[in-house]
């Protein structure tokens, strides 16, 4: 039987083909119904060529951010264990009398802390107290209120959910997350690894060059990094942390994703919801968690301006449009074996027009 034709799928292959990525899922539905689907190309390229599948895992990097870290804080403001309007130190000791101390929770998830981008935080310690207080230490890189999205907000946001939560973020993500759904997405807790995912880098490369003259010495990965977390930071603390770790398939990527926009088995209330999917403080490109499509290269013009979603250093991306209960997923390993200069901002846009046309 031939397969029938679609045009993600072919698009997908030309990116293959073009040497943008080596394969990877996608997802698309609509009113949970599903409209594309599938895997292209491969999941691994060294030591060996293995074909992408449906069941390919994927390091999903900073959608960590939402459908983890954001997602469980929102659901524990709700039962009142977490009040995400109230200043960080109030869950954060690390960060008393920092430039920090009186943000909220709120202006740490839509980025608006002041933080800096990223720092190789491994390079000078190795514990999460450890990295509040160099987090704490670090002056601010633009004035508190104005957007910068921050690595660094989520390393401290991901703690404050483990203090209220009473429990470790992969914990909290399989008793009050994954478990309901009956999802194996799940962090990469060391000295665990993902059976089956699709690698990422060769070494650590990226980062090295990121960290510059500070990180000669560190014992840097050199080896295929397969089915553990990419992210240095999180690396460092375990596999585990607020801004990345988390890894899941297509399926599973779409499974949360619809909870989000339509709850059913979750106890997403509306305030929750509205936290998730509303800009914070009513203004702004950002969400306690999620950034909206005019304020996304990989979105705007593409989707309409109340859709929301997050991009993964790695090559993952989720869009939600609530309006028409559209889901689009797209994971690839853009980075294996090697981080290309590619902008693949546009490739995801190129994605998401495909992915509009069929709803």
């Amino acid at each position: 039987m031939s397969r029938k034709p679609d045009p993600v799928r072919d698009w997908l292959a030309s990116r293959v083909a073009a040497g943008v990525t080596p394969g990877g899922t996608w997802w698309i539905e609509s009113e949970a119904t599903v409209l594309s689907r599938g895997a292209f190309g491969d999941a691994s390229r060294l030591p060996r060529s293995v074909a992408a599948t449906e069941g390919t895992p994927y390091d999903l990097a900073s959608l960590t951010k939402p459908l983890a870290t954001a997602l469980l804080a929102v659901l524990l403001e709700q039962e009142g264990r977490l009040d995400l309007d109230a200043p960080v130190a109030e869950w954060i000791d690390e960060l008393h009398g920092s430039p920090y101390e009186t943000v909220s929770l709120l202006e740490l998830g839509a980025h608006r802390a002041g933080l800096p981008a990223w720092r190789p935080l491994y390079l000078e310690v190795s514990s999460l107290p450890g990295y509040l207080w160099r987090i704490a230490a670090e002056e601010p890189a633009v004035p508190r209120g104005e957007e910068l999205y921050s690595d660094l907000g989520f390393v401290v946001l991901g703690a404050a959910v483990e203090r209220a939560g009473e429990a470790p973020l992969d914990r909290l993500f399989h008793d009050r997350i994954a478990g309901p759904l009956g999802l194996g997405m799940r962090f990469a807790r060391r000295p665990d690894r993902i059976d089956g995912a699709a690698p990422t880098e060769e070494g650590n490369a990226y980062e090295r060059s990121l960290a510059g003259d500070p990180g000669e010495g560190y014992a840097w990965r050199t080896t295929s990094i397969h089915g553990e977390v990419h992210d240095g930071n999180a690396w460092a603390l375990g596999g585990v942390a607020g801004q990345a770790g988390l890894f899941g398939t297509a399926s599973e990527v779409a499974t949360l994703g619809r909870e989000i926009v339509t709850p059913d088995r979750l106890p997403l209330g509306p305030g929750a919801r509205g936290r998730l999917l509303e800009p914070a403080g009513g203004t702004g490109g950002r969400t306690f968690g999620f950034v909206t499509a005019s304020a996304s290269d990989a979105a705007r013009g593409v989707f309409p301006e109340t859709a929301r979603g997050h991009t993964g250093f790695t090559g993952t991306s989720l869009w939600l449009d609530p309006e028409r209960r559209l889901v689009a997923i797209l994971l690839c390993n853009r980075v294996h074996p090697v981080v290309r200069e590619i902008d693949f901002q546009q490739e995801r846009l190129a994605f998401h027009r495909l992915a509009t046309g069929f709803a």
